[in-house]
């Protein structure tokens, strides 16, 4: 008589740990992006064959975006709890910030970030994974929208509106991301991150003080 219980899928090993395998695979994706993670590269880190691979995941794609939901509820969710638990806008700014320059300069993670490395690597026909990044992107844009509009509805000074200086933060962000993958230091991405606070004062002086904007046209 044949044993009874689970059936196992074919090509998956039965010692599998899916969450150490995801854990693996995110490190690859965020090191390489999306494009140049080889199944090669990928099979090797997470300790499996491509088979097993497949059995699992089904397909890269599918594997890329497992991976990139645990890196968002993990390492990545640092920066947005910042960005919620602050008492003023200006506040959850700085802090986000602060927190997306240690992130992208972790000493025991891949510079940079995951989404953003994945996004400048994403052939045009991949298209599951273009909408989830472009779902991540239009969450993290709305999310930092919410924070600055109830800031502003508080009565709270917002540079540019709530909309346009979401974008212009996003923008920090990326460039950030993109610098730390260039081998910027956490020391020169926190400045960063205070300059752009900086400039967060100046236009609010600015827009208090009209006499003041004129000066500085001048």
């Amino acid at each position: 008589m044949k044993p009874t219980g689970e059936r196992r899928r074919p090509g998956r090993p039965r010692s599998f740990d899916r969450e150490a395998a995801l854990e693996k695979a995110m490190a690859v994706f965020w090191r390489h992006g999306y494009r140049d993670a080889s199944i090669g590269q990928l099979t090797e880190a997470m300790g499996v064959t491509p088979p097993s691979l497949y059995g699992a995941f089904t397909s890269k794609s599918a594997l890329f975006i497992e991976a990139a939901q645990r890196y968002l509820t993990t390492d990545g969710a640092a920066p947005a709890a910042a960005l919620t638990t602050a008492p003023t806008a200006r506040a959850a700014v700085e802090a986000m910030l602060l927190a997306q320059a240690d992130l992208f300069t972790r000493p025991d993670r891949p510079p940079g970030c995951l989404l953003t490395r994945a996004a400048l690597t994403c052939p045009a026909d991949e298209p599951d994974v273009a909408e989830f990044l472009a779902r991540a992107t239009h969450a993290r844009l709305t999310d930092l929208q919410r924070v600055l509009r109830a800031a502003a509805d508080r009565g709270e000074p917002i540079p540019f509106g709530p909309r346009e200086t979401a974008a212009l933060v996003d923008t920090v962000v990326q460039g950030m991301a993109v610098r730390a993958a260039e081998g910027a230091t956490r020391r020169e991405l926190r400045r960063t991150a205070r300059r752009t606070m900086q400039m967060w004062d100046a236009a609010v002086a600015a827009a208090a003080d009209p006499a003041h904007s004129a000066r500085t046209r001048t």
